[in-house]
């Protein structure tokens, strides 16, 4: 003991050569935090963009993977060959919305050639700004605003949908050498870590997404069923549709209602004796109600068994992200709980000095390391 106490205070070794010393990996800790936090805000405005964008990567990625695992082809090649059937695909939709917006318009301005419709609506709107100037003022703005949601729905359907595309198909033509380039620098035990943290992740989002295909096809199927039963025309063609569509978020069950009300409103029903108005809200009515039963009932089973959460706090997460993120919150918030579970685990585990995961080994080639050239 007295050894000790008389031995002389020896300050820590300096750092070889070029390398930082303990204060500064911590501040450049503190930095890459603030950095990253001020990253993320400015990202905000494109949030969305870029959350369509990692959905649009993660269901391509199937294809795309089946597809080179099978033939064995580039993933240059396997790319730009997934690729080409979809961009055809957006692009016949993209035609479709414009022809159906130029209708439209044209029918508007016909109309209005016309000159009974412009006269009925000039002497209307005449009459209500002399009586009543607050109504209409009301009625231009009814006006504007539905113009400007035609053009809004529009615009972001072409700005969105492109964009996606384009953005995840440059990110997946660079996948593997990305995922292979990070991993390259790693330490054996960081590399073993981190490559099952991410396959742990990814099981997690192809879960959820497993989950997403399911319920599609459950309300593609009800959607045709239904209005089959009621006497619709073209019911196995729109429920098809359905399907496919409420795989696309936001934009998905809003064609698909729009196809309903469309087909219900000029073909009626085969045996409902009802007036268009009221056999379109009908059906359109029950639709809803059934999406909204599987969307808060069926899919929250489904998605807590994929990403291994209860259901109580699959519902609660699917409260909070539509109160504070609206659909987007709706869609994404199962697997961001997934994958932040995943991530905590692995935090307290290294925290209390622990293998993360002991007796588990890397699945999956991505996380390899490039074999040596010989």
């Amino acid at each position: 003991m007295k050894e000790i106490e008389l031995q002389q205070y020896q300050p820590p070794p300096p750092p070889p050569p070029g390398q930082w010393s303990q204060f500064t990996r911590q501040m450049a800790i503190v930095l890459l935090i603030i950095a990253s936090l001020i990253v993320l805000n400015m990202m905000l405005p494109v949030i969305s963009l870029l959350a369509i964008t990692g959905i649009v990567i993660l269901i391509l990625s199937f294809p795309l993977n089946l597809l080179r695992t099978k033939t064995k082809l580039p993933n240059a090649v396997a790319t730009i060959l997934v690729f080409l059937p979809v961009a055809v695909i957006l692009f016949l939709l993209t035609s479709g919305l414009t022809n159906w917006f130029v209708q439209t318009v044209q029918s508007i301005v016909d109309q209005l050639k016309g000159g009974t419709e412009l006269n009925r609506f000039l002497a209307y709107f005449l009459t209500k700004a002399q009586g009543d100037p607050e109504g209409a003022q009301q009625i231009l703005s009814e006006v504007a605003a539905f113009i400007g949601k035609l053009l809004e729905f529009t615009t972001s359907f072409f700005f969105y949908g492109w964009t996606s595309l384009f953005l995840a198909f440059l990110f997946l033509l660079e996948m593997p050498s990305i995922f292979r380039n990070s991993f390259q620098s790693l330490s054996g035990v960081s590399h073993r870590e981190f490559g099952i943290l991410f396959n742990r992740m990814a099981v997690v989002w192809n879960g959820w997404l497993k989950s997403t295909v399911i319920t599609a096809l459950i309300i593609g199927a009800f959607t045709g069923l239904q209005l089959y039963l009621m006497g619709i025309p073209y019911a196995g063609a729109i429920g098809i549709a359905a399907g496919f569509l409420n795989l696309i978020p936001t934009f998905g069950p809003l064609i698909t209602y729009v196809l309903i009300i469309i087909v219900t409103y000029t073909q009626g029903s085969s045996w409902i004796n009802l007036d268009p108005l009221t056999l379109t809200i009908l059906v359109l009515v029950i639709n809803v109600l059934f999406n909204q039963f599987v969307r808060l009932v069926i899919y929250p089973k489904l998605a807590g068994k994929a990403v291994r959460l209860p259901v109580f706090l699959i519902i609660l997460g699917l409260v909070i992200g539509a109160v504070l993120w609206g659909v987007l919150g709706l869609i994404l918030v199962v697997p961001l709980l997934g994958t932040i579970r995943e991530i905590l685990t692995y935090l307290i585990r290294k925290i209390n000095l622990q293998d993360p995961y002991p007796g588990e080994q890397i699945q999956g080639e991505l996380w390899g390391k490039e074999k040596p050239s010989v």
